[in-house]
Parts: C-alpha cells; sequence; structure tokens
C-alpha cells in the first residue's frame, strides 16, 4: 500500500484560542505510533489535554519541543502513514515549517524511517538515598529518624514518599511517628567541604568568583490549609482536577499574629546554627520579599534587631520569585568586593495575606515560609557562583498586586478596587514563559560552566507549578527525579521556595559532597535568575 508524509497541525481550541503550550512530547522522530495513541500533552488557557495520534504510521518528524508555543492549526508534527482519509494533509515542502513559532531554538532534526530513536535520558542517581530491606527508597534523615524512634525502616509499611522521585522523606516519618504518638528531632546538617570539579568540567568551585554557603535553615508555619477547605468555594472544581493543574495538596498559612520576620528569625537561626557562625561576626542582613511586615523601616532592619545585630547593613530587595536569587547574587558580591565577611541572606513571604480566596486562578497557588542561609568569605563550605540576573519589563502585566504602593495606597470606602490589592496573575502567559524561561536558566548555566546535563545532580527551582518544572524537565533533558520539588506540601512562597526547597533537601540529607546543584527561578517583572551551587 502506498505510503505518503502528512503534516498533522495544531488543534484549534475555538476562536479565543490562538496558541497552545507544548506541555510533553510523548514520542520522539523514529517512533511507530497507532491510531488514538497519546504522542503529546498540551495546554490550552489552563486546560491540559491529550494529543491523539489520527493514524497509524511512523512519525518522521516534530516541531519543537517541551515548553515551547505553537500557533493553532499551524503544523505540529510529520507521520508517515497509509491512511488514504488524510490525504487533505499531504505534506506539501520537504520540511515542517511553523509560521509564527515563539521558541528560542530551532525545531529537532527530522529523523529517516529506519533511523533508531536517541535512547532516553537515565533517571538520576539513587544511591545516596539508601534504600533498606523493604525495597523502598529512604532520605538519610527518614533513616535518621526512624530509627531514633526504636523503629526498623523495613518493618514500616503503608508509607507514600512525597521527596524527590516518591522517596520517603524524613517528613513521611514524622507524620508517621506523629500518627502513632511517637516524636522525633531532625539532625543537623553537616557541611561538607567540596570535592574539586575543574577535571571534569573545566570550572573550579574554589575559584574566585564563588563565595561559601556554611549554613542553610528554612521555615513554615503549623497551620496547613488544604486544598479541600479552599474548594468551599469553588464547587464547581475538584481535588483531583486542582492537583493536575498544580501539582499542590496543601499549603501553610502564618496564624493571626505571626509575621514574615518571626518565620525569618527560625529560619535564619537553623542555618546560624549548623553554619556553626556566631551570630556577632554577622555583618549584614539581606532580606528578599514582595511583602514586608510594614513598608519602612525595612525588614532586614527588624530582623537585625531581633538577632541582636543592630550594627550590621540591612536592606530589603523586591525581584518578587526571583528576589532570594538576586539576592544571593548581591550578598556574593558584597563579599567578593570586601564590603561585607559574613551575611544572611534571607527571605520571608506571607502570601496568603495577599491571595484572594474567590480567584480560581491564584487562591491554590500560594503559602507562607521563610529560608536563608548564612554567606561567607571562606574558603571551604558549599561553594555557590554568579547567579546569572535579567528580565523582561514587557511582561510587567502578567503578575502583580496593582495597590498599596503610591499610587493606589489605599482601598476605595466602597471597596470596589479590593481585588487591586490582591495578587493577580495571567496564567496561560506565565506559564508560557516560565517554562521557556527555566529552561534558558538552566542550559545557559550548563553552558557557563562547561557541563552537561548528566553532569547535574540536582535542580532547586522556584516552585511554580509541578506541571511547569515537568515540562522544563522535558525541554533541558535532565530527569524530573533530580528536580527537588516541595510544592506539594508547600506551594508557592515566591522568594522564599528556592531557599526553602534548598533547606528541605539539606536536612533530608539527599546532596553529597560535590553534587553540581542548579538554581532557576522567574518570578513578576518579569525577573530571571540562575546559577550553579557546589555542595
Amino acid at each position: 500500500m502506498e505510503t505518503f508524509l502528512i503534516d498533522v497541525p495544531m488543534p484549534s481550541m475555538g476562536a479565543t484560542v490562538n496558541e497552545l503550550t507544548v506541555i510533553d512530547l510523548k514520542v520522539q522522530p523514529g517512533a511507530r505510533i497507532a491510531k488514538g495513541e497519546k504522542i503529546a500533552e498540551l495546554e490550552s488557557d489552563k486546560s491540559v489535554f491529550e494529543f491523539e495520534a489520527p493514524c497509524d504510521g511512523v512519525v518522521t518528524e516534530i516541531q519543537g519541543r517541551a515548553g515551547d508555543i505553537v500557533p493553532s492549526g499551524a503544523p505540529f508534527l510529520r507521520i508517515q502513514t497509509t491512511d488514504t482519509s488524510l490525504r487533505h494533509l499531504e505534506a506539501k515542502g520537504q520540511r515542517l515549517e511553523v509560521r509564527g513559532q515563539k521558541t528560542e531554538t530551532g525545531s529537532q532534526k527530522p529523523v529517516a524511517e529506519n533511523e533508531k530513536p536517541k535512547a532516553p535520558i537515565p533517571s538520576a542517581p539513587t544511591s545516596r538515598l539508601l534504600p533498606p530491606a523493604s525495597g523502598l527508597t529512604w532520605t538519610p534523615r527518614a533513616r535518621k529518624l526512624a530509627e531514633e524512634a526504636g523503629l526498623a525502616p523495613a518493618t514500616i509499611t503503608g508509607l507514600a514518599g512525597t521527596g524527590p522521585g516518591g522517596v520517603i522523606s524524613g517528613d513521611d516519618i514524622a507524620r508517621y511517628l506523629e500518627k502513632n504518638k511517637n516524636g522525633a528531632h531532625a539532625p543537623k546538617s553537616a557541611v561538607a567541604d567540596p570535592q574539586s570539579a575543574s577535571a571534569t568540567t573545566g570550572w573550579d568551585p574554589r575559584s574566585a568568583e564563588t563565595v561559601c554557603i556554611a549554613g542553610v535553615g528554612y521555615a513554615v508555619p503549623k497551620a496547613v490549609m488544604p486544598n479541600c477547605e479552599l474548594l468551599k468555594e469553588f464547587p464547581d472544581k475538584t481535588e483531583a482536577e486542582i492537583l493536575k493543574l498544580t501539582g499542590i495538596r496543601e499549603r501553610r498559612y502564618a496564624a493571626e499574629g505571626e509575621t514574615a520576620t518571626s518565620l525569618a528569625v527560625t529560619a535564619v537561626q537553623h542555618a546560624l546554627a549548623q553554619s556553626e557562625v556566631d551570630v556577632n561576626l554577622i555583618d549584614g542582613v539581606i532580606m528578599a520579599t514582595l511583602l514586608p511586615d510594614q513598608p519602612v523601616p525595612s525588614m532586614a532592619s527588624a530582623l537585625a534587631q531581633q538577632l541582636g545585630i543592630p550594627r550590621a547593613l540591612a536592606f530589603d530587595l523586591n525581584a518578587a520569585c526571583a528576589g532570594w536569587l538576586y539576592a544571593l547574587e548581591v550578598g556574593r558580591a558584597f563579599i567578593r568586593g570586601g564590603t561585607a565577611t559574613n551575611l544572611i541572606v534571607v527571605t520571608a513571604e506571607l502570601l496568603s495575606r495577599i491571595t484572594n480566596p474567590k480567584d480560581p486562578n491564584t487562591a491554590f497557588l500560594f503559602g507562607d515560609g521563610a529560608g536563608a542561609v548564612i554567606l561567607t568569605g571562606a574558603p571551604g563550605g558549599h561553594r555557590l557562583g554568579r547567579m546569572a540576573l535579567s528580565g523582561d519589563a514587557d511582561q510587567f502585566t502578567a503578575i502583580q498586586r496593582p495597590g498599596g504602593g503610591a499610587t493606589l495606597p489605599f482601598p476605595h470606602p466602597a471597596g470596589h478596587d479590593r481585588d487591586e490589592f490582591y495578587l493577580q496573575m495571567n496564567g496561560a502567559s506565565v506559564f508560557r514563559h516560565a517554562v521557556i524561561g527555566f529552561g534558558d536558566l538552566i542550559e545557559a548555566t550548563l553552558v557557563r560552566h562547561k557541563l552537561k546535563p548528566d553532569d547535574v545532580a540536582w535542580i532547586v527551582p522556584h516552585q511554580a507549578n509541578e506541571r511547569i518544572l515537568r515540562a522544563v524537565s522535558k525541554r533541558v533533558g535532565i530527569p524530573f527525579e533530580k528536580f527537588v520539588v516541595t510544592i506539594a506540601k508547600y506551594g508557592n512562597t515566591s522568594a522564599a521556595s528556592v531557599s526553602m526547597a534548598l533547606g528541605w533537601a539539606a536536612e533530608e540529607g539527599i546532596f553529597r559532597a560535590g553534587d553540581k546543584i542548579i538554581f532557576c527561578s522567574v518570578g513578576a517583572g518579569l525577573t530571571f535568575a540562575g546559577g550553579l551551587l557546589v555542595w
């Protein structure tokens, strides 16, 4: 039977939808497919759906990769088939061409029918996660907590892992112990001296641009806000739907009287204890936040006062979700330039105070928390390289809170502008820019430090949305199991999210000396930040 090539278009989703985002590609050039087989996952205006093969055949070319934005009706993939009912889609050119596609890279190289597809990317190594006799994979902290409680890990059953790649984390064991009326305390995380990376990567973690992260800490409020509580405002939505769209099961909300500064104090105390740096040797506090407890003076000054270091330099900065990485770079530059020797770089956010509980686009996303590191000029410890910082102010309105500044300091007495004082977000626009932005930050870090994807042990990203992170994983070719993801239990905590994920992973003990860890974040503005830490 005669075979011919067809160009399968991106589906049309109605008059108001002009483009779709590729979240995942489930096939690659050279793959033989069957009619009805799921070949891609697409997103259209917060709606996620599977794209099915229209016929039997062989995929010869795919336009773009995960994270790309393709216009509705534009050619998406080319298939060699014998299905004569699709003659109207017969390819007319030598190559598949897409008009108006928004992507930073070109299309994938077409693959001949007899060419073998590339081998799948291997998963991250899990030997560091200490699998017990039960066959489950546990983090070191999880095993330690169980053993301190007098329990053999192999005897504990019925656990659902919430750590990277589904491993059993210390949080899972802590919940198990609480349920069974047993308590345990998390051990300190030791600061290891990194192994030299220069032999294999061409980049020396002890080079002049790096500084030391001597200690890490994070803090969250005690109060848990599960999806089921928020869903009371949205009877037409389900927990399964929210989980699929965001990856979030719950988040933490600060109680009345609890402040961002009090959370920051707790996070800093944990970081100081781990670093063994005397607080009196701290000569600066850099606070990243989009919502300080009060506008003036800075929250950093309030924190310095509470820590008993009133003479330390102290200031706030606001780069939204990328804020903590911006603060790390400012701190690194201060130390390398001689402005400071030992710095607290901290972030704290109480987004629950400015989240509209009646807005389905934001109500489920945000939570509260804080994170901190002690940054020093010491030669050992975990080596932090330069953060690459950039922006895209053309997307100024994609995420914003118009009220609360000099333009609109107070809501109108009638309350008609109340929504201006809540966080507002164009979800579809943010998703598109975030996937490409995260991917570009990771790839730029690889290039800058002469690394390959296989050289990277972990990605510690801003916890924006699990679908975004999965699409980024596909886009950059780094397995999702290497992404430290805490969004399921803490939600999106803006500037605090990267620091909290780092603190959680350090507490769990999943990092090893010499691990190469990439940070990346995209925030309101838009702001972009990314760089390398060698553990």
